[in-house]
Formats: C-alpha cells, sequence, structure tokens
C-alpha cells in the first residue's frame, strides 16, 4: 500500500497563444487574437475554481505558447487573476519571448510578484532564428535580461535547443559562449525533438543521430561545467542553489495542478491532461484524459522520475512510500549498472543516483530497473 503527500502545492497554468508558430513546435498553441484570449482568461479564471486550486503554493509556473504574447492590458489581467493565489509563493516563474518582454511587462511581473523568468533563446545565431522562424534576435535576448535586472528580477533562465539544422558543434560552442557571458542562473538544453505535423517535420528535417546527440550534450556538459553550473537534471544546469523549485515537483512524483488548455495535472490519485481543442475549452470542457494511478504505475513514476535529477531516488523515501526495499529486490539489475559506472550507491544518504552517463541513457536503465 503506498502512502501519499497529497497536498497540492504547485500549479501550472498554460497560455497557448503566440504572436508567430515556430517551425519545430508542438505544445498546444495557437496564433495569437485578441478576441480568443479575451475569451481564454475568463475561462481559465473558471477553471481555477473548478480545481479548487489550493490557496497555499510553494511554486507557480506559467507557460505557454507565449504568455508575453498578450497584450499589456490583458497581461496584467492575467497576473490578476493569478494573484489570491500566489501569496506565500517562493518561486514564481513566467515564460517570456525576448521580443515580447518589453520592460513594461516585466514592471508588471515585478508588481505581482513574479521572481523568475524563463527566456525562449533557441540560438543566439541571427540567422539560424529567422530560418526557424523566431522572431527575435540575440541582441533582444541581451535587452531582455539587462531589463529583468534592472527591476531586480535576477534569477533567469535561458531555453537552448540542441541538435537544431545549420547548428554545428562549433556553432554550439558559440551559443554557449553567448549565453554565458549574460552570467544567468540557470540554462536549459534540450535535443531536437521532430514531431509530426510540424514544419520542421513537413521539411523532412530530422532529429540529430543519438551518437550525434550525446557528442553534443558531452560539449554542454564540459563547457557549463567549466563555467560553475551544476547539471542537476537531465536537461538543466543551474548556478548552485538556483535549480527549479517548480520543476523538481515532477521530478519528485509530487502533485500539481494544471489549468489551461493542454495542460497536465496530477492531483488525488489521478493524473489528468486537459483538451487542446480551443472550442471545447471555452466551452468549460477542460480534461481530455484522466488516468487514476495504481500503485505499480506509481512506483514506476517514481523511479523513472527521481532518477532524471542529480538528488537521485531516495531508498529511505521509496521504502516509506512503498513499504518496500528497492535496493534488495533489484540489487541484481543496480550492482550491474553500478558496475557498468550508470548509476552510483550513494551510501551515506541512502539514494541511487544516475552518473552523466547513465543520465543520457536513462531509458535504458529505467526498464533495467522495472522488470
Amino acid at each position: 500500500m503506498t502512502t501519499r503527500k497529497n497536498k497540492v502545492q504547485a500549479l501550472y497554468i498554460h497560455i497557448p497563444f503566440c504572436n508567430n508558430i515556430c517551425d519545430y513546435c508542438d505544445f498546444a498553441k495557437l496564433q495569437y487574437f485578441r478576441n480568443f484570449a479575451e475569451k481564454y482568461l475568463v475561462q481559465l479564471e473558471k477553471e481555477l475554481e473548478y480545481r479548487q486550486v489550493s490557496k497555499d503554493l510553494k511554486t507557480i509556473y506559467v507557460g505557454g505558447g507565449t504568455p508575453t504574447s498578450l497584450e499589456d492590458d490583458l497581461f496584467e489581467q492575467l497576473l490578476k487573476i493569478i494573484k489570491p493565489y500566489s501569496n506565500g509563493v517562493i518561486e514564481y516563474t513566467f515564460e517570456a519571448n525576448p521580443e515580447s518582454l518589453s520592460e513594461r511587462k516585466i514592471a508588471f511581473l515585478k508588481e505581482y510578484g513574479v521572481n523568475r523568468i524563463s527566456i525562449g533563446v533557441e540560438t543566439t545565431d541571427d540567422e539560424i532564428l529567422k530560418k526557424i522562424n523566431r522572431h527575435h534576435t540575440f541582441q533582444d535576448v541581451q535587452t531582455a535580461v539587462l531589463s529583468a535586472r534592472k527591476m531586480e528580477i535576477d534569477n533567469l533562465n535561458l531555453d537552448l535547443i540542441i541538435g537544431l539544422p545549420h547548428v554545428n558543434k562549433e556553432r554550439l560552442i558559440k551559443d554557449l559562449s553567448n549565453l554565458t557571458s549574460l552570467d544567468v542562473s540557470h540554462i536549459s538544453c534540450y535535443s531536437l525533438t521532430v514531431h509530426p505535423n510540424t514544419v520542421f517535420s513537413l521539411k523532412g528535417i530530422e532529429e540529430p543521430k543519438s551518437d550525434y546527440a550525446r557528442e553534443l550534450y558531452d560539449t554542454v556538459e564540459e563547457f557549463l561545467s567549466q563555467k560553475g553550473y551544476v547539471h542537476y537534471e537531465v536537461s538543466n544546469w543551474a548556478k548552485p542553489g538556483y535549480e527549479s523549485k517548480h520543476n523538481f515537483v515532477y521530478w519528485k512524483d509530487e502533485k500539481y495542478y494544471g489549468v489551461g488548455l493542454g495542460a497536465a495535472g496530477y492531483v488525488g490519485d489521478a493524473r489528468y491532461t486537459n483538451t487542446r481543442n480551443l472550442t471545447k475549452y471555452l466551452n468549460g470542457e477542460y480534461e481530455e484524459e484522466k488516468e487514476i494511478v495504481t500503485p505499480e504505475d506509481d512506483k514506476l513514476y517514481f523511479l523513472m522520475l527521481n532518477l532524471r535529477t542529480n538528488q537521485g531516488l531516495s531508498l529511505n523515501n521509496y521504502k516509506e512510500r512503498f513499504n518496500e526495499d528497492f535496493y534488495n529486490v533489484h540489487k541484481v539489475e543496480i550492482e550491474d549498472l553500478i558496475s557498468k559506472k550508470l548509476l552510483i550507491h550513494d551510501k551515506e544518504n541512502n539514494k541511487l543516483v544516475a552518473t552523466f552517463d547513465g543520465m543520457m541513457i536513462l531509458d535504458q536503465i529505467i526498464m533495467e530497473l522495472d522488470k
């Protein structure tokens, strides 16, 4: 029998609108039109009430889409809708695109208590940005970072996509050099995924081959570690103390509300995913799928998510949650993975931690440990 922490202290809010649609994007997103955005915010407020979202949250993350695509008055309206839930929040993040993160919007973020901004950079090469239908330049990124700091929002993340067309290893090093020159506290690096029906897919653009993708990740790891960033999760590097508190809720398999088009949540014993159909959402038909998490499902989620980070899988927490000694049950597989230098057994803290090599083939490790 599992023991569950049912208190939900994290909230994800999805804003699906974008001023333009990037060629690689497969998120729940729509071209920005004001009349749809106005209706959407009304329905978002209703869903927050429908979900009975707690007023005792620790983290809020507003993603998209592009939250900063909203016009100033609607942007402030969004912040007002969230305000009753944000008192006492430790980490409050907004995603932004550089070209739409104006000083006025940053001032709104500061006024309403947002203390972390995640900026979509993807690459610092202006020509490649144009080719993938991004509408900013690296100068816009620099301006956005300086403007945020001017308003005393210093906890900044920059996103980078690894394996974009025309970005070889030398170009990647230039990207990393440009990002680290801004001395931000957090950098996320995601390997390019080509989804069906995106422009990339229709153009026949392929994902980087696994061996080359690994070379690129090795390059990122070597470069960022030399600059003082810690690789604390498969795709995330941070200065010590600046790891994403909200994302750790996901990685520790804890509960969270998800609100908005295509958002996912985990409340009670159910994981749910909202519809990606705007008409349905505006009619108050929020959920598309619901999965009741069985104890066996929960074991797999707990294993899979906890091993993504440098905090690893706490064997004490596993035993407390599932009343089972994970090490003894999987001793043969664990010791084999340790011998291959894919896992470390931190005996002092009684946890299993994936090495960098292990993180790079985490799916294979999970398959071994889920037998």
